[in-house]
């Protein structure tokens, strides 16, 4: 009888991964047969890179809250620079 829920149990198991699996599959692979598709192939196309995808920015810390920020938000005030107006106005007036 423990013989056959441990059974049970594992074919429960490997149902809920192949279902996982299958869910993160790309659409185009979903319906063709998986005897023409292999894992592998999938796991290769997957990491292709769009190339029109952003160019990896710089970042800045901001001068006031040491937060970082992409280097194309920052407010310049003289040789700092700040992550919005409020702080490049809070560090002008306690200069």
């Amino acid at each position: 009888m423990k013989l056959f829920l441990w059974l049970c149990l594992a074919v429960l198991v490997y149902l809920a991964l192949r279902k996982s699996f299958r869910a993160n599959m790309p659409p185009s692979n979903r319906n063709q047969d998986s005897a023409n598709t292999s894992q592998e192939d999938w796991r290769e196309d997957q990491f292709v890179q769009n190339p029109s995808a952003k160019q990896v920015e710089s970042m800045l810390s901001c001068a006031h809250c040491q937060v970082y920020f992409p280097a194309s938000e920052s407010v310049q005030r003289g040789n700092l620079h700040y992550c919005c107006a409020e702080h490049a106005d809070i560090a002008s007036k306690t200069s």
